[in-house]
């Protein structure tokens, strides 16, 4: 049997390796999974009982994401992996990115054992992806040279992937003739395979559904929500949590918008019932986020939730061509805020079914697992 060893230093496991390890597996592999013992979003140790074939690494803590004893963390994280697969001796290396460090080590790796097919899979771009514009200008020489890591490493692997068309199209000038596919990332499934709720009249009820951080532009979507409430009641139903959510529960409170806070949610059932009450998901995030798919469009798309939406490229472009949500258009949130408070009740049945087919024809499982082993 061939063997392939899988690396995810911030354990993406539901959100992109459990795909990745069950092709794997269809296609004959036996697989090793490698992850950080360290939870990159608690700061906290933790241990990972119920994943056959799951192996965590002894990693070095750090508490602060831009900081030297982060660097190192992965540093060593790189270090060690490949170490472990120099043990297991695979046919296939299978490596998460980031951290950076992991792609020059996997290229290393590589280099002493040309045989082994290396996959680096982009699940994110780092430094890109660091939201505050003021602190990029002041990091941009670190920045780069971390960048740096990446991409002069990404040729020396056998095949790119990349979870958005975006992320290829900013690593294109680095590729060169380094074989490049995009990935899309899927989800379990939706858990209605009809949209034909409709939500109450009573007012106009969204949903925010993720992490509350950082990376959500909570000015926009409070300055937006208040335009909408100066047209018809709006509710907003929050399914999540994080450091931020008193401020984004202030923010959108204060313009008159009522709240219903579910917390974490994981139960499909439960989460479809929330979906259901509910005519658009916020998908806002600050625009010095570098990022074309988010996981939370994912679950509204597989939900039949139509997307309120400012991300750039690819969800901008399917919005616009799949009729699945409306984008925002941040130099006139007055403008746009009118054109949803317009929406009827058959315009909202219609995006619903678009939202639903075109969640089942890119972002299932079986359309990833089919991909994936196409360029297998």
């Amino acid at each position: 049997m061939k063997k392939a060893v899988c690396i995810s230093c911030t354990h993406h496991y539901r959100e992109r390796m459990a795909p990745v390890l069950a092709t794997l597996r269809a296609a004959g592999y036996e697989c090793t999974y490698i992850t950080s013992d360290y939870n990159h979003y608690t700061k906290s140790y933790y241990q990972i009982t119920d994943l056959p074939g799951c192996e965590q690494l002894p990693t070095l803590a750090y508490q602060k994401n831009i900081s030297p004893q982060r660097i190192l963390s992965h540093m060593r994280f790189a270090r060690d992996a490949m170490a472990r697969a120099e043990q297991l001796q695979p046919d296939l290396v299978y490596a998460e990115l980031p951290p950076n460090s992991l792609c020059a080590a996997a290229a290393r790796y590589k280099k002493r054992h040309p045989e082994t097919k290396v996959i680096f899979d982009l699940f994110d771009l780092w430094p890109e992806s660091f939201p505050n514009h003021g602190a990029k200008a002041l990091l941009s020489i670190p920045f780069r040279i971390w960048g740096s890591f990446r991409n002069r490493n990404l040729p020396k692997g056998d095949l790119v992937l990349t979870e958005c068309d975006l992320y290829r199209k900013k690593l294109a000038p680095y590729l060169k003739d380094t074989r490049q596919q995009t990935l899309y990332l899927c989800t379990a499934g939706a858990t209605t395979k009809e949209a034909k709720h409709l939500p109450a009249q009573d007012a106009l009820h969204l949903c925010y559904l993720g992490f509350i951080n950082n990376l959500i532009d909570i000015p926009a979507i409070s300055a937006l929500l208040g335009h909408l409430q100066k047209m018809r009641p709006v509710v907003l139903h929050i399914i999540g949590d994080g450091e931020t959510r008193e401020a984004f529960l202030s923010a959108v409170e204060a313009v008159g918008v009522k709240t219903e806070f579910y917390g974490k949610v994981y139960d499909p059932a439960q989460k479809q019932a929330i979906f259901d009450k509910c005519s658009f998901g916020l998908n806002i995030m600050k625009d010095s986020v570098c990022v074309g798919l988010t996981l939370k469009s994912l679950d509204y798309f597989g939900g039949a939730l139509p997307i309120l939406n400012s991300i750039e490229a690819d969800t901008w472009e399917l919005v616009e061509s799949r009729g699945v949500g409306i984008n925002i258009d941040r130099a006139d949130l007055a403008a746009t805020a009118a054109k949803i408070a317009a929406i009827t009740p058959d315009a909202q049945q219609a995006m619903g079914e678009k939202t639903l087919k075109m969640y089942e024809e890119l972002f299932t499982e079986a359309v990833f697992q089919k991909t994936l082993l196409s360029v297998l």
